[in-house]
């Protein structure tokens, strides 16, 4: 999975306001794709080994005593994680519908996410069941004979049944649907169509920042468990709708900002002050973390939580962004460059190794650590290893980027998701 260019089209354009000209493309996101990708598989390598574990997450192993380094980096990488995913994800959707327009732009996100999402759900969801009944198996939770039949009781069966990891993909292509019906009502009502709403994004950025995670504020103590644990379900909740979509419009209005102020964006000033800022926020944030799941915390303590929790979200995710973008806007190392193209292929695929690694591990006589450290790379390696022999030039990966990887090929294409990079001008087949 290729980056996509940003061109530059005027003169000067510039990342950070220092009038330093674009190149050709914002390197900073391949490092940031590279490192989201690293991230989400640190954070499932540390689920088994937490010592608040998660509520309402089914897992298939816990060691009976968990680390607390390791519960700390876990809650860490989770408070922040999913919200730069879809902040990223609304970045990418703003480029393509200004490129594209409204119904191209709903072709290529169905196309790009519902056909990686089926064969999810036909490849990967059985290997994560699997291995979360064989955890369970060698735990003396459930019979081997319940591997066969899959009829498995309550309470093991309660959080068991759904796209798993794979909700992603429905979240993102429902807000995807959201922008398209905005853009087609615009149109109706004599607008400008897609590049309206693209650009009526603009003064957004600026105004409705501290509105949008009121939202997700809101959504959280409403459900604490849709991020402090796991819900679960076929089908999209809405307490998560509205937590997840505040961050896919700030992407989406990172991106207009950016574009319109011709590179320039208000989300990379005083990124490394945010970064900093978030780990303070969090210091605050894990003790609540803790209470919260030991016993459900009501009252003035519950709004406190998820306000902090949100407020250690947006820190982070735009400090990330900014850094990213501001310092390490350079030509990246091979093999950070294949790590980001390889990312939804570990998306994807991490979720069961990790599983059937802890469950290996769960009887070896090692610190905690060291089993979290080996699962990270397991997790890591794997799909690496996988995505080289089974998927950068096969069907698969076709279905995942809309070509095979490393054959050249004139033909205009989209994306890659879920982490993309930007282009101004056009979009272009992923070399």
């Amino acid at each position: 999975m290729s980056p996509i260019s940003l061109k530059a089209t005027t003169k000067g354009n510039a990342i950070d306001g220092d009038r330093r000209p674009i190149d050709s493309r914002l390197h900073g996101l391949d490092w940031l794709r590279a490192g989201a990708a690293v991230l989400v598989v640190t954070l499932h390598a540390g689920i088994g080994y937490l010592v608040a574990r998660m509520p309402g997450l089914a897992w298939p192993t816990h060691a009976p005593m968990g680390s607390p380094t390791v519960d700390a980096v876990t809650w860490w990488i989770n408070g922040f994680i999913m919200p730069l995913f879809f902040l990223q994800s609304g970045y990418l959707a703003c480029q393509i519908m200004r490129a594209k327009g409204a119904e191209e732009f709903l072709k290529q996100r169905t196309r790009r996410l519902l056909a990686p999402l089926a064969l999810g759900c036909v490849l990967i969801l059985p290997l994560d069941l699997y291995a979360w009944l064989l955890g369970w198996a060698g735990d003396g939770k459930i019979t081997l004979h319940k591997l066969r039949s899959l009829k498995i009781d309550s309470p093991l069966a309660d959080n068991l049944w759904g796209v798993s990891h794979l909700w992603f993909l429905q979240y993102l292509w429902l807000f995807s649907v959201a922008v398209w019906g905005l853009s087609r009502v615009a149109e109706w009502q004599g607008g400008k169509g897609a590049k309206g709403v693209t650009s009526s994004a603009m003064p957004l950025f600026h105004f409705a920042t501290l509105p949008l995670l009121a939202i997700s504020t809101l959504a959280l103590w409403w459900e604490p468990q849709l991020v402090i644990g796991f819900r679960h379900s076929w089908w999209p909740q809405m307490a998560n709708l509205l937590f997840y979509a505040p961050w896919f419009v700030l992407g989406w209005t990172t991106f207009a900002s950016q574009s319109t102020s011709g590179g320039a964006s208000p989300s990379h000033r005083l990124c490394e002050l945010r970064l900093a800022a978030s780990l303070v926020v969090f210091a605050m944030l894990l003790p609540q973390i803790h209470q919260h799941v030991a016993e459900p915390i009501q009252g003035l303590a519950r709004i406190t939580l998820a306000a902090l929790f949100v407020l250690h979200a947006w820190l982070a995710v735009t400090g990330w962004f900014g850094v990213c973008l501001r310092w390490l806007n350079r030509q990246p190392p091979t093999s950070v460059k294949y790590v980001a193209e390889a990312s939804f292929w570990i998306y994807l695929l991490h979720h069961p190794v990790v599983g059937l690694t802890q469950v290996s591990l769960s009887q070896a006589a090692l610190p905690v650590a060291t089993k979290f450290l080996l699962t990270t790379l397991v997790g890591l390696v794997l799909p690496l290893l996988t995505y080289h022999a089974f998927v950068r030039q096969t069907w698969i990966g076709v279905v995942l980027s809309g070509r095979r990887q490393g054959v050249r090929s004139v033909a205009p294409a989209a994306e890659v998701i879920p982490f993309p990079l930007p282009q101004a001008e056009r979009l272009k087949k992923s070399a």
